[in-house]
């Protein structure tokens, strides 16, 4: 639930509508789709069994959450020039996609 609630947040960034979607915001919206996809695709019966595959697959989606809450939150402007936007102006993602990130870490 908090993946998509995260997704539902990018879906609703200014700065996130076609045709001149930010490139960071397209980005990270693309990455946590992807996150919640491998989620979904994680079979709960086997989590819950201890199914040592469902727990890696989990463990890396934990990181990927860790990962994007690090982008979201980068002031040097190194994920701008990695997506192809301006780092002297970051994009501000605003408080909403930064608190759901933060909650996905903890």
């Amino acid at each position: 639930m908090l993946l998509i609630s995260l997704n539902s947040a990018f879906e609703s960034h200014p700065q996130s509508k076609p045709p001149s979607t930010h490139p960071t915001i397209f980005f990270l919206y693309d990455f946590v789709r992807n996150s919640h996809n491998q989620l979904k695709a994680v079979d709960a019966d086997k989590y819950a069994a201890g199914d040592n595959g469902a727990k890696t697959a989990v463990n890396e989606i934990e990181g990927r959450n860790a990962f994007a809450n690090m982008l979201i939150n980068d002031k040097s402007g190194k994920l701008s020039m990695m997506t192809g936007g301006d780092p002297s102006n970051p994009v501000d993602f605003g408080p909403e996609i930064k608190n759901k990130a933060l909650i996905l870490t903890q």
